[in-house]
């Protein structure tokens, strides 16, 4: 077995478990028997079950940024992971309510202000935004994004959210255009 198959196995595993159980009821031993390895082969890759969640956002993170480095709009980098969130939404849950959260929101927070640093890029070019000011939108925009996904991931994520991520995305364009507009 290659060491990315092994890999591969592992995290589908894990994903499958999380999606299934909360994350402190997962173990070592039950992701090894999913993935059908020996569990010197999980320490081989990770060193915990932490830090393999952690490859697997750092994955999906770089996967993203790749697919969506050509962004119209915040939307367009934030419906994906919505998406995703709300189709996994049982291993979302899982992971937000453990003790492992601080990965789930580092991993929300990294997409959140890809989003916005990537519209901004494109706002600047229009507009002129002195740097000072950009880096200041873009910290206020990915913090807002941020808390409005924490919001709806605490209330359970029974509703489809898209269409409030896409209104977010057109307020944020309406808010920066305009107010660089006026200082012209």
């Amino acid at each position: 077995m290659t060491a990315g198959n092994a890999n591969d196995r592992l995290e589908g595993a894990f994903l499958q478990l999380i999606e299934e159980k909360p994350y402190a009821k997962i173990t070592v031993n039950h992701i090894v028997e999913r993935a059908g390895v020996h569990r010197n082969t999980f320490y081989y890759h990770y060193q915990s079950i932490p830090a393999m969640l952690g490859e697997i956002c750092r994955k999906m993170v770089a996967r993203m940024f790749v697919i969506y480095k050509d962004a119209q709009s915040p939307a367009d980098c934030i419906l994906p992971l919505v998406r995703y969130s709300k189709e996994h939404r049982e291993a979302i849950i899982h992971i937000y309510e453990s003790e492992v959260r601080p990965v789930l929101m580092d991993y929300v927070h990294q997409i959140g202000r890809f989003a916005i640093e990537s519209y901004i890029d494109k706002v600047t070019e229009m507009t002129g935004i002195p740097r000072r000011d950009k880096e200041l939108l873009i910290r206020f925009y990915t913090a807002g994004l941020v808390g409005v996904w924490t919001e709806w991931v605490e209330a359970g994520m029974e509703t489809d959210s898209s269409d409030d991520f896409i209104r977010i995305g057109n307020v944020l364009t309406k808010m920066t255009l305009e107010a660089y507009r006026k200082q012209d």
